[in-house]
């Protein structure tokens, strides 16, 4: 029976479909009917002049949570100003979290602001005139690096349990898609790239709810 509706579809990436349509990740009928009125939203380290805005508000949140109020000085806004933000809002706003519970004193200043985003600056980092090319990082010291991060997130505390089974499940998602990829979506190819049975790919493919189209070379 038709039925008529009246909706408007809003979808989101961070991810370039026009590669992973070629890297046969993503349908391209798909895409052509999604693609009305495409919108980029800036990464927040192109629109630095939202800062200041991003955490008055975030500030006035947390206050309405229960935390006390705070404020940052000029300083340490201009040390979130020169920082590369690989997270986004999202990270500017845990990092406001953070400065509201775990520090005392009303006004945030630089050192306290720089300390915080330490653990992050050895990859992505602070950007400076004349900095120095970044050495490529291995796998081992980026999960090592968001380790320390993460577990520094929680101070005297340690992570809930399971931490060995969650990172696994983070990590197996982004490498099945890179094996897919590399391999055009032929799923014998890459199960034989990731060193598993097809079957076990496939039953992971189904359990991951991840979209695979073959793309001929």
């Amino acid at each position: 029976t038709p039925i008529k509706t009246n909706v408007r579809i809003v979808a989101a990436t961070n991810k370039d479909l026009r590669i992973s349509i070629a890297q046969g990740l993503f349908r391209e009928d798909l895409f052509f009917r999604l693609n009305v009125v495409p919108i980029r939203l800036p990464p927040l380290r192109e629109r630095v002049e939202d800062i200041p805005d991003l955490v008055r508000h975030f500030f006035s949140l947390v206050e309405k949570e229960g935390l006390p109020r705070k404020q940052v000085d000029s300083e340490a806004m201009d040390a979130m100003r020169r920082y590369r933000w690989p997270g986004n809002v999202r990270e500017l706003e845990n990092l406001v979290r953070r400065l509201a519970a775990l520090y005392p004193q009303e006004t945030i200043t630089a050192p306290i602001v720089e300390a915080e985003l330490q653990p992050a600056t050895a990859a992505p980092g602070f950007a400076g005139p004349g900095a120095a090319p970044e050495r490529a990082e291995t796998l081992s010291g980026s999960v090592e690096r968001h380790l320390t991060h993460y577990f520094g997130g929680f101070g005297d505390n340690i992570p809930p349990p399971g931490l060995y089974h969650r990172i696994l499940r983070e990590i197996e998602p982004p490498l099945i898609a890179a094996a897919l990829a590399a391999t055009r979506g032929n799923q014998i190819r890459a199960a034989e790239l990731l060193g598993l049975n097809r079957n076990t790919l496939r039953k992971k493919i189904r359990e991951l709810d991840m979209q695979v189209v073959r793309t001929p070379r």
